[in-house]
């Protein structure tokens, strides 16, 4: 499958760019694109992650991975959109995430809080995409231990 990748770089507060292309990927309704989203990390900050390591570790990924896939047809069905985050954060990261105070969003239903593939959420229809981006940057932020830089990378891909 060929992909298109498009990178967008934003802050926390800066949110529009990337809230558009969600809103356009949403309106396809096609399910040939989504997005992920990952915290800039300066070298020295990034910690070290040996692919022998990451084979036999319980953990997930040491620098956190959202990903939101928008609602779309597949099958002649229905899919909800979802929104997903990969991170290091040990067992029970929404427990984690609650204490906090980076709770889920309302309507969200937890598909998964696992060790290794982390967090999935199945998101109500019509919401705002900048909501699961949102959770997802705060979330990210609170399940690092190591200092973010602020800057973020969204990077939008799509089926050709």
């Amino acid at each position: 499958m060929a992909l298109d990748k498009r990178p967008i770089g934003f802050e926390r507060l800066d949110l529009e760019e990337v809230v558009h292309e969600m809103l356009t990927l949403a309106a396809r309704g096609d399910g040939s694109g989504w997005m992920n989203v990952q915290p800039v990390v300066a070298d020295e900050h990034r910690p070290p992650e040996s692919p022998l390591f990451k084979l036999f570790t319980a953990k997930g990924p040491a620098v956190p991975l959202g990903t939101w896939v928008p609602g779309h047809h597949y099958r002649d069905k229905w899919q909800p959109a979802s929104a997903g985050l990969q991170h290091a954060g040990g067992r029970h990261a929404a427990k984690l995430l609650d204490e906090q105070g980076v709770t889920e969003p309302e309507g969200w239903n937890r598909r998964q809080d696992h060790i290794k593939r982390g967090l999935v959420y199945e998101l109500p229809e019509g919401q705002d995409p900048r909501v699961a981006l949102v959770f997802l940057v705060d979330a990210m932020a609170q399940l690092v231990e190591f200092p973010l830089s602020g800057r973020w990378q969204a990077m939008v891909l799509t089926q050709r």
